[in-house]
């Protein structure tokens, strides 16, 4: 298994020409917070101000902390990256016959699916590490601050629990890319998981269980409790940044909810662990039972 993730890595990863999917998707993050920056440059330049006629930037350049700030700039273009990566890497494989060849030659399925699996997590906490990274000196170069300094608890809460979570995404986009091996829809769901449409969809239905949806009024609770434990959710509840593990339910979900839910911070990280182990079981199930 570890050398089909290393053979995963060295084929996203070729520096020729940067014809690895990996340099593709990298650069098209460093250039989105290079535009971030450049703009946050140009609105404190005069030319903006004779612009804007007075009227107030409509860009903040203090953050909370360093993780919160490190959030809002990763949310959505990190992890979907990640989950789009994966999602392409594999369907190549499946186009080009390199899955069967794989399984032929060398391994079995198990080692196989649990070699993206691994692939994804790694790939994942690659791509988080060096979007900090570029984040980091953008805020350098921007001249960004932080009200407050992130404890070192907090802080390591917060990577583990962002890591987690992409890599639940990226898992789930795995379900969707074996189960149908079909490009458009494996990349409209890994959008979909990314920007929580799932979990809109069902505090939606859970909201609605008040008014014109009534009958759903006694799943209520199991729809709130699904929502609030999606990776999307945890990935938005941890644009607090650190500060998430020392905040309470009710400040994150409101004294109303009825979702079934613990600490914030420490629900973030383990809900990444189940979403992993789930759609991992799931993903296995179908390369059991589908012909690669």
């Amino acid at each position: 298994m570890l050398n089909l993730i290393k053979s995963d890595l060295y084929r996203i990863t070729r520096a020729r020409g940067l014809r690895g999917s990996f340099w593709q998707y990298f650069l098209a993050i460093v250039a989105a917070y290079a535009a971030v920056v450049a703009l946050l440059v140009f609105v404190r330049t005069q030319a903006y101000d004779m612009l804007a006629d007075g009227a107030a930037s409509p860009f903040t350049s203090e953050f909370p902390s360093y993780t919160a700030y490190l959030a809002d700039m990763a949310s959505g273009i990190v992890p979907l990256c990640v989950c789009f990566m994966v999602a392409e890497h594999v369907l190549q494989e499946f186009k080009g016959g390199y899955a069967r060849t794989a399984l032929s030659a060398r391994v079995g399925r198990l080692s196989y699916v649990l070699g993206k699996v691994a692939f994804a997590g790694v790939l994942s906490a690659v791509m988080l590490l060096l979007s900090i990274a570029v984040i980091t000196g953008c805020a350098w170069i921007g001249g960004y601050t932080f009200a407050q300094a992130d404890s070192p608890v907090g802080f390591l809460g917060w990577l583990g629990g962002y890591w987690l979570n992409i890599w639940a995404l990226a898992v789930l986009s795995l379900v969707l890319v074996y189960a149908t091996r079909v490009s458009p829809v494996s990349y409209i769901g890994a959008f979909c998981f990314c920007f929580g449409t799932v979990s809109s969809l069902l505090s939606g239905l859970a909201f609605s269980s008040g008014g014109i949806l009534r009958v759903l009024q006694p799943v209520r609770p199991v729809l709130e409790t699904l929502a609030a434990w999606l990776p999307s959710s945890s990935l938005g509840n941890l644009k607090f940044g650190g500060g998430l593990f020392w905040m309470s339910p009710a400040d994150v979900w409101g004294a109303s909810s009825q979702a079934l839910t613990v600490a914030p911070g420490v629900q973030a990280l383990i809900a990444g662990v189940i979403w992993v182990a789930i759609p991992a079981a799931v993903v296995l199930l179908i390369a059991r039972e589908r012909d690669i």
